[in-house]
């Protein structure tokens, strides 16, 4: 079967045409992309050059303003998502530091009650320590003494009758040996615990 040789001439005009080819695609790409004043009228070209609104009308018209006015579109939604989100995380971060600042609150209105409670209880244990109910049966024993020498008195300087006296000495005496016997029985007790080391 013979061989087909090629000239070096052949070759070149070969790769010229092929050159030519890829030209005519990158025009043809770049044509798509421009506007084509050639399909215009002479009146529109003139139009063109007299009427803005006209020639913005055209260029958006043109496919590469179209596409750039839907990627301006999407990069605004864009915006506008992240805006409502940054929105949405700033209410909820308002919602939070309001919660915050309202448990701190209840925490703080909580600790002053407890710290009165804590201050009436210690004034209470106080007053019920067994020591503390031991000094006040003395003073009540020693306050109705005195009511004893009191009435005793009067009763010498003749300012109550005999019946009043017995009646009020008697009623101070008997207050007087009461609390005298339960401040020593309470005496008695501390002093058994005293010694068991409670």
């Amino acid at each position: 079967m013979p061989t087909t040789q090629h000239s070096p001439q052949g070759h070149a005009q070969a790769q010229g045409l092929q050159g030519h080819d890829v030209k005519e695609t990158a025009d043809a790409g770049e044509a798509g992309n421009m506007p084509n004043l050639s399909t215009l009228s002479l009146d529109e070209l003139k139009q063109l050059d007299r009427d803005p609104e006209f020639f913005d009308d055209f260029i958006e018209e043109m496919s590469v303003v179209q596409h750039l006015n839907e990627e301006l579109d999407s990069m605004m939604n864009q915006v506008e998502n992240i805006s409502r989100e940054n929105e949405s995380k700033g209410s909820h971060l308002v919602e939070l530091k309001r919660r915050l600042s309202d448990d701190y609150t209840a925490l703080k209105t909580l600790g002053e009650k407890c710290d009165q409670l804590n201050k009436k209880y210690l004034k209470k244990s106080e007053e019920y320590a067994p020591q503390h109910i031991r000094e006040l049966l003395q003073i009540a024993a020693s306050n109705a003494d005195a009511d004893c020498d009191r009435h005793v008195e009067h009763f010498l300087n003749g300012k109550i009758d005999v019946q009043t006296f017995l009646n009020t000495y008697q009623s101070s005496k008997k207050i007087s040996a009461e609390r005298k016997a339960k401040e020593e029985r309470l005496g008695t007790q501390l002093s058994a615990l005293e010694r068991a080391g409670i």
